[in-house]
């Protein structure tokens, strides 16, 4: 964290966050060297772990529905246009294709107007509403770039409908934007995980250095790694805690996961395993996946980190991956504080943005648009 913080030091440009979790996302503009000058989340268990790790951060733990842009500059003392960055990752589970909102591995979308809920209590309706909020937001705080992270889902088939709106909305208010998935296993990081990034740029910045719908995508997004970082590689001088290791073991051991598909997987392979294919049936058990050292992790998921949950289970042991583990799967500093129950803690990491695919993005935002705004 040491690292983290001295980079923030640098004060390149300032953020605002929304959405903030535990404060992935937010680790990422800090490693750019970006200053985070407050954030928004109303999960209270979110709260505690950003405030743990980021103590002089002002925390707005409100609903965003009941905000406006006056209270985010107030906050911060800033007026309107002079914001930087205004980050956010807007909850829309319903099209994730691991979600309720998709059949047939994704092929199908059944609709809007999802519920999501916490593992300490919280219950959000409508979530798919909150990209407007969002918007709304932001339209009132005028920042000069606005990034936003979602799920891979909000790119394919009827969920497209959504994603169009999202688009036009804003250039409705002004700012010309452009979109990628990116997967952070390209990026430096040990795990298979694909999300959209959007990148939006007010249009008289835009007008003023020079970009145009044919150059904007090239100027915000990082350069693919030509390797990727193993798990085994990743998880190289990892210290465990020997009571927690088996506390995972024994907890793994009384699913039927473990007693119908994961015994069944063999230990240490040469790539990532599917459960449906050791499932008695071929039918069922799909999320569960055996990591394989050599390879990438497996996406970490919400869910899939719970530690009887279906989802990544340890290359040679019976059990899902300690909180180090996830951790390091994530790129999160090893001293990076976590709060809560396990389960919460896991939670927490598995619906964080990766810090370091982030930083990326921000560095290549800073350098070919904010750097020239100032020149």
């Amino acid at each position: 964290m040491k690292d983290v913080m001295d980079a923030s030091a640098q004060k390149k440009f300032k953020v605002i966050s929304t959405f903030a979790g535990g404060g992935g996302s937010s680790t990422g503009y800090r490693l750019a060297g970006g200053e985070v000058l407050c954030v928004n989340e109303f999960v209270e268990e979110a709260c505690n772990t950003y405030r743990e790790n980021y103590p002089m951060t002002h925390i707005i733990p409100d609903d965003i529905k009941t905000l406006t842009g006056k209270d985010f500059l107030d906050a911060t003392g800033l007026e309107v246009g002079e914001l930087d960055i205004l980050d956010g990752s807007p909850p829309c589970s319903a099209f994730s294709v691991s979600g309720s909102a998709f059949t047939d591995k994704g092929n199908h979308f059944d609709g809007f107007g999802k519920t999501k809920n916490y593992s300490d209590g919280k219950i959000v309706d409508n979530i798919e509403d909150l990209f407007f909020e969002f918007l709304r937001v932001a339209d009132e705080i005028r920042p000069k770039v606005i990034i936003a992270e979602n799920v891979k889902g909000l790119t394919i088939a009827e969920a497209k409908k959504y994603m169009n709106k999202i688009l036009n909305t804003f250039e409705a208010i002004d700012y010309s934007v452009t979109y990628e998935i990116l997967d952070s296993r390209y990026y430096g990081v040990a795990q298979t995980r694909a999300r959209v990034f959007f990148v939006a740029v007010r249009n008289d910045i835009c007008d003023n250095i020079g970009i145009n719908f044919l150059n904007l995508h090239s100027m915000v997004y990082p350069d693919k790694l030509k390797e990727q970082l193993p798990l085994g590689d990743a998880l190289e001088g990892l210290e465990y805690d020997e009571e927690e290791r088996q506390w995972l073991i024994d907890q793994w051991k009384e699913t039927s996961y473990y007693k119908m598909t994961s015994i069944n997987m063999p230990d240490d392979p040469e790539k990532n395993l599917d459960g449906y294919d050791y499932h008695p049936t071929g039918k069922s058990h799909f999320n569960v996946k055996r990591s394989s050292r050599f390879k990438p992790a497996p996406t970490q998921t919400a869910m899939g980190n719970q530690a009887k949950t279906a989802g990544a289970v340890h290359f040679s042991e019976q059990r899902k991956l300690t909180i180090g583990e996830l951790k390091r799967i994530m790129a999160l500093p090893d001293d990076y504080k976590l709060t809560g129950t396990w389960n919460q803690k896991a939670e927490r990491i598995g619906r964080m943005v990766t810090p370091w695919v982030l930083k990326q993005i921000a560095e290549t935002v800073n350098e070919n648009i904010l750097e020239k705004i100032s020149a």
